[in-house]
């Protein structure tokens, strides 16, 4: 069969490409020998005399144990300046628009670096990537510890960024290959639930040893803990079940590259030119830039205040001491295992209006909640900032359904590539917003810290309302192609 160009199948489903009918690793008439004892799936025999691990196993959650713990350093890495975003000011006597260039950056390059990250991850598999980018992150909060002056600090930073580009999609190419279908957008909502563990360490372990020993203690712990991470990934994981059967010599070879379902065709995935194909029919997908709209659009607002903007507007706006600020944001990663939970689920039931329903109802609940609070005076009652925290924190969850998307609608050896690029949407609008605030800080005469008002922090806010539009126009836009994909894939 061949794809069409735009991606979008006839409406007879003979005609639907094999891209479509293929998914996270997964065809129709394959799920259910996923759960048989050995896992073989899509043609792939065991051994003669071996047995494979089985899917969502044992072996399949120590696999992905060891893998998050590489994301959750990821996360700890991304979110510690936030947490030390005051601190980092006085540091390095810098201003606000200066203060966001270290965050800009960081996600800026986080975002282009998720295409080659996916590619690289289809070509090189997940044990590798995950292990260089605990490495690479190791080596920029290194240089955050010593930098004499902001701009080495703000390489440092885009370094960090370089590494946490190839953590998470690794860590999502994993779940796929080593858990059952239907249990893969579950099993995508808890790592990015999990991930959140990273944000609490940064904000209660990380500033408590930063008070005590200091700034360089601080970061250089941290770079000590990704180099162990990093060695623990490289001993303990492995790409698919067929590589964990083999012995550790043959585990290095190309089969331990390849996605479960691929081994038929791993031969002609070889080379840049094969990579360079694939990621043109991930781009010839529309469930692929749905996904990025997704992305996009659900998970600024969250990000916002998680990672840099959170604590002075709550200083600012509705009086908190930091304590406060900081139990509020907290909170929210309570609330984002609820919504991960049941998002998870509606994703994995109701593949077409379910997830097009949560999108929807994610960014119109955090548009009413920001508009309600940027109107009325502050504080507000704190019935208002649970509404407030409930909405911004289905962010987190609902951008995960870019993934169920960008999954259900391309070939599992270009699996990488298209997760890649569905979660550049995020860490795009993340990185303008971020840069948006503080120019807007900036413009207003709000250089310092101790400039942060409630008026100055509204105005500053208000980038945010530009990025709902686009990104809502661009999934609507997207959303009818998509659906016909996913309705000859579910034959539904």
């Amino acid at each position: 069969m061949s794809e069409k160009n735009n991606g979008v199948p006839e409406k007879n489903s003979a005609d639907v490409p094999e891209s479509i009918v293929a998914s996270a690793g997964h065809s129709i008439e394959t799920e259910t020998e996923a759960e048989t004892e050995t896992g073989a799936k899509a043609g792939v025999e065991p051994p003669a005399g071996s047995s494979a691990p089985s899917l969502g196993g044992a072996k399949a959650y120590a696999v992905w144990g060891v893998a998050m713990a590489g994301y959750i350093f990821a996360v700890t890495c991304r979110s510690s300046l936030s947490a030390t975003g005051i601190e980092a000011a006085h540091h390095f006597d810098t201003t606000s628009t200066a203060l966001s260039m270290f965050l800009y950056l960081q996600l800026f390059v986080y975002a282009i670096m998720q295409i080659p990250a996916g590619v690289l991850l289809d070509r090189f598999g997940a044990r590798r990537l995950i292990a260089a980018g605990g490495i690479l992150m190791s080596f920029g909060q290194a240089l955050m510890a010593v930098a004499p002056a902001t701009s080495i600090a703000v390489i440092g930073r885009g370094i960090v960024g370089m590494g946490d580009a190839m953590t998470f999609i690794s860590v999502i190419r994993l779940v796929s290959a080593w858990f059952p279908f239907e249990r893969v957008p579950l099993m995508n909502q808890i790592t990015s639930m999990l991930g959140g563990l990273g944000q609490i360490i940064s904000i209660y372990p990380f500033v408590w040893l930063l008070r005590l020993a200091g700034w360089q203690i601080a970061f250089l712990s941290l770079t000590a803990i990704g180099v162990m991470i990093a060695a623990c990934v490289i001993m303990s994981v492995r790409d698919t079940p067929a590589a964990a059967r083999r012995t550790p010599g043959a585990a290095e070879n190309h089969a331990d590259r390849t996605d479960r379902t691929d081994h038929a065709d791993h031969a002609n995935r070889d080379g840049l030119g094969s990579a360079l194909r694939g990621l043109k029919a991930v781009l010839k997908t529309p469930g692929t830039f749905c996904g990025f709209w997704v992305h996009s659009t659900t998970w600024f607002s969250i990000n916002m205040m998680n990672q840099l903007w959170g604590v002075p507007f709550l200083l600012a706006v509705e009086g908190y001491s930091r304590e406060q600020a900081s139990a509020y944001l907290a909170i929210g990663m309570v609330i984002n295992v609820v919504w991960a939970l049941s998002m998870g689920r509606i994703a994995g039931l109701h593949p077409i209006h379910g997830r097009a329903a949560i999108v929807y109802a994610t960014v119109g609940s955090q548009a009413l909640c920001w508009t309600i609070l940027l109107l009325t005076p502050g504080p507000h009652p704190t019935w208002f900032m649970v509404l407030l925290l409930l909405a911004m924190s289905s962010g987190g969850p609902a951008s995960n359904i870019a993934f169920d998307f960008a999954r259900d609608t391309n070939r599992p050896d270009n699996l990488g590539a298209a997760t890649g690029f569905a979660n550049t949407g995020g860490f795009l609008s993340s990185a303008l917003i971020f840069l948006g605030v503080g120019m807007m800080l900036d413009a207003q005469g709000a250089t310092d810290p101790s400039l942060y008002t409630d008026h100055v922090m509204r105005i500053a806010v208000l980038i945010q309302y530009p990025m709902w539009i686009i990104g809502l126009t661009g999934f609507t836009v997207m959303l009818p192609k998509t659906t016909r994909i996913l309705r000859a894939r579910f034959h539904r």
